[in-house]
């Protein structure tokens, strides 16, 4: 079993390369296509949940150790629909009120949702029963 540092690390890691998929696919929708930049944010957003479950159940997290197969995916799904809208919140916040480019909105609120995300997948969706 990792330590926490450990996991967090790993989980840093993947959560980056999430990321990379999330910032990508937000500025070739938002920049370039000039796509409503909440729309944009909400499908990079789900692209990259997805991308991060897998690779997070591969690499570190033991899927199925705690809940089915069926009950894990609704969890993480109602755990990414809260990232969501803290990511969104954040978006928001610091484009409209604040006025910050888009892009670099969207970076900074990745590490609001960051936190949220790491916490309740490690603690309760993959938590293992026996620890």
């Amino acid at each position: 079993m990792r330590t926490f540092n450990s996991r967090f690390f790993v989980y840093v890691l993947i959560g980056g390369a999430s990321a990379l998929v999330d910032w990508s696919l937000f500025y070739i929708l938002a920049i370039l296509q000039d796509i409503h930049y909440l729309l944009s944010g909400t499908i990079s957003f789900l692209f990259a949940v997805i991308f991060n479950y897998y690779v997070g159940i591969k690499f570190l997290f033991d899927s199925t150790a705690r809940f089915s197969k069926q009950t894990e995916i609704f969890l993480v799904f109602l755990v990414s629909v809260v990232g969501l809208g803290i990511n969104l919140f954040f978006l928001f916040l610091f484009s409209t009120w604040l006025a910050i480019s888009l892009m670099l909105s969207k970076i900074m609120a990745s590490f609001f949702t960051l936190g949220w995300n790491f916490s309740m997948r490690n603690y309760y969706v993959f938590k293992n029963p026996n620890l």
